[in-house]
């Protein structure tokens, strides 16, 4: 045991050694000062300024801009078109002539919209007592499609809608 840790001081010893020899001796962080002269007192210099940065990268440095190429998409697809449920408020051509557009109020205190007929579709919204709405359909249906003063569109319940202001 002994032997081995007098191999290991021995080899750390010729290590420094070594590094001594090869470096210039003093630790970077220490600077020599410099000696005061006894007949003038010691005046702060201001240190030199930095030399300007080259407005030019070295010639062994590619800028980045070269580096890295443009993207662009490789499968931009069709245009897009507007979803035939968002037309411009044209009615559904399969509707009678004269049952879209009627005005309908609800008269429930809150009524749920949902986004089929049916109360196995899901809730696209609730509608307050005495909101106006639009009939998309049939306003004498027993699930009338309806479009909310937000433009929302949804089913209500027929039983819930009437033609006479609350």
């Amino acid at each position: 045991m002994i032997r081995l840790g007098l191999l290991i001081l021995a080899t750390l010893a010729g290590l420094v050694v070594v590094l001594w020899q090869l470096g210039d001796g003093a630790a970077p962080d220490r600077v020599p000062a410099a000696a005061p002269t006894a007949s003038a007192p010691a005046t702060p210099q201001p240190p030199e300024p930095a030399a300007p940065l080259a407005s030019e990268a070295p010639s062994g440095i590619v800028p980045a801009a070269r580096q890295t190429p443009e993207q662009a998409p490789r499968f931009p697809g069709p245009p897009l078109e507007p979803s035939p449920e968002f037309a411009a408020g044209t009615p559904a051509p399969d509707l009678p002539p004269g049952a879209a557009g009627a005005t309908l109020y609800v008269t429930a205190d809150r009524v749920n919209m949902r986004s089929g007929p049916g109360t196995g579709n899901p809730v696209v919204t609730g509608l307050d007592g005495g909101t106006a709405v639009e009939a998309l359909g049939p306003p004498d249906a027993e699930w009338v499609q309806i479009r909310t003063p937000s433009g929302q569109e949804g089913f209500v319940s027929g039983q819930f809608l009437s033609t006479q202001a609350p």
